[in-house]
């Protein structure tokens, strides 16, 4: 029997959408010159969209409107070529070999498949493949303004565009940088920002000729550098296109508001939106095995936890192998984090409907949390059990390992946190053997355009994947 699963929440990522859209409209209501374009959203789905499964996320981001999606890689690339997607696909690590037999050579061959210039040597390369191959590349030029991270410095990247702009075997459809740390330091974004206006001034009367290809009609070129952090900081980070991979799937904001003004700069300030991001992702367990030890008892590899009072232990198979943090060990007086007994009885075939529970504890959605304690295992942790009711830590009980409340101790943010780590490496972790199943709140699925559902209680299992 399935033991523990991922259950990804669909229409989150639908609301997260619309909230970028807020934002972008904003912007353009500030500024009446941006109103003559839509601004875009490309949304980054590398490393398997986060674990979350980059082709049902891919699936569902355009259809909630994303103008683009980005990858990492072009093996990335080529896990999505076999979905009806329509919106354009970024690899975003320079490329310098490419084939006919190659599956993305569809995509490529009508202008769906762009690809990053990080480098002159780069441009060239990639020209002589697409000439040999008989294709027009849409391009993105990377400029590095202070990440050193791809790309080139602003005298190269200036080469690279006219190298563009003087081939038949490119079309310029985008230029870019990245911020190194919008979410932290002010004032070197807005360097950045700056160099990078700088930069355009210089090359955009090359757009022109860079951006039809082949003889063809010049078609816009995407201007791009904010990530998630600089989309929320400010307008003036925005350009023509923003880039956001966690914020979309409901996470981020945790790096938007640094919590402690001493270790970080405090002169950042984030857009109210920023704290409605809905957390996409649930991940859920069950107890296993219940167990009384006495007073004193051991608990755990090394002993790091003795039992304070005579004791109730559970067994959840959660371990590091897993992608729980070995970090997150609980030792006397020491709790690390903390996991939900939501009340329910663990079903993979059922995502709604509560298990009869005497214990009303006023927390969302009820339940009660208890505390990991001993040290996180390969395959398992144990949780105190003792201050629960046997109604809600009984074998078999759902245990909620991560939630979506981003205000509960065991939401994304915090469990990274306490792990001393960040959320992007927690959820690259999860191990891609745990089952991911797809819900969405009933009423998007069934009802009205635009109609948001009642906070995730009532869901519809949509899909399910190992």
């Amino acid at each position: 029997m399935t033991t523990s699963r991922l259950e990804i929440n669909l229409s989150a990522i639908d609301r997260n959408v619309r909230l970028v859209r807020e934002v972008l409209v904003d912007h353009r209501a500030a500024d009446d010159r941006s109103a003559r374009r839509r601004l875009g959203i490309c949304a980054v789905i590398k490393q398997d969209a986060y674990g979350m499964g980059a082709a049902r996320i891919a699936k569902r981001l355009e259809s909630a409107g994303v103008d683009m999606l980005s990858v990492y890689c072009l093996d990335e690339a080529r896990a999505l070529v076999e979905e009806p997607l329509r919106a354009p696909i970024l690899v975003l690590m320079p490329v310098d070999n490419f084939d006919r037999a190659d599956p993305l050579y569809r995509l490529a061959s009508c202008g769906r498949l762009h690809l990053t210039l990080h480098s002159e040597q780069q441009a060239m390369a990639l020209s002589s493949v697409a000439a040999r191959i008989g294709v027009t590349f849409p391009v993105h030029v990377q400029v590095d303004t202070g990440l050193s991270r791809g790309g080139c410095l602003p005298d190269e990247a200036a080469r690279v565009v006219e190298f563009v702009a003087s081939s038949n075997r490119f079309r310029l459809a985008g230029v870019m940088t990245h911020f190194s740390s919008p979410g932290h330091d002010d004032a070197f974004t807005r360097e950045q920002a700056r160099l990078f206006r700088v930069w355009l001034d210089r090359v955009s009367p090359m757009f022109r000729d860079a951006a039809g290809g082949a003889g063809a009609r010049p078609e816009p070129v995407w201007v791009h550098a904010a990530n998630t952090a600089a989309t929320f900081r400010s307008d003036k980070f925005h350009a023509l296109m923003v880039r956001l991979g966690q914020g979309l799937l409901g996470y981020g904001a945790d790096a938007l508001a640094p919590k402690h003004a001493e270790e970080e700069h405090d002169t950042v300030q984030f857009r109210e939106q920023s704290h409605r991001l809905s957390p996409s992702m649930r991940w859920l367990s069950r107890i296993v095995h219940v167990q009384e030890v006495p007073e004193g008892w051991p608990v755990g590899y090394n002993r790091l936890w003795h039992a304070p009072r005579p004791s109730r232990i559970g067994i959840v198979p959660v371990g590091y192998a897993d992608g729980f943090p070995i970090t997150l060990s609980g030792a006397d007086n020491d709790t690390r984090a903390v996991v939900r007994l939501t009340g329910r009885a663990f079903d993979r075939t059922r995502t709604v409907g509560p298990r009869e529970s005497t214990s009303e504890l006023g927390q969302r959605g009820g339940g009660m949390f208890v505390p990991v304690v001993g040290r996180v295992s390969m395959d398992q942790i144990t949780v105190d059990l003792t201050d629960a009711p046997e109604d809600l830590g009984w074998i078999g009980a759902e245990v909620e390992v991560i939630g979506d409340d981003p205000a509960a101790p065991n939401a994304m943010a915090e469990v990274a946190r306490r792990a001393g780590t960040i959320t992007h490496q927690l959820l690259c972790a999860v191990s891609p053997t745990l089952e991911r199943v797809y819900v969405a709140d009933v009423a998007d699925e069934a009802g009205p355009s635009g109609q948001i559902g009642g906070g995730g209680v009532s869901r519809l299992a949509a899909h399910a994947a190992s």
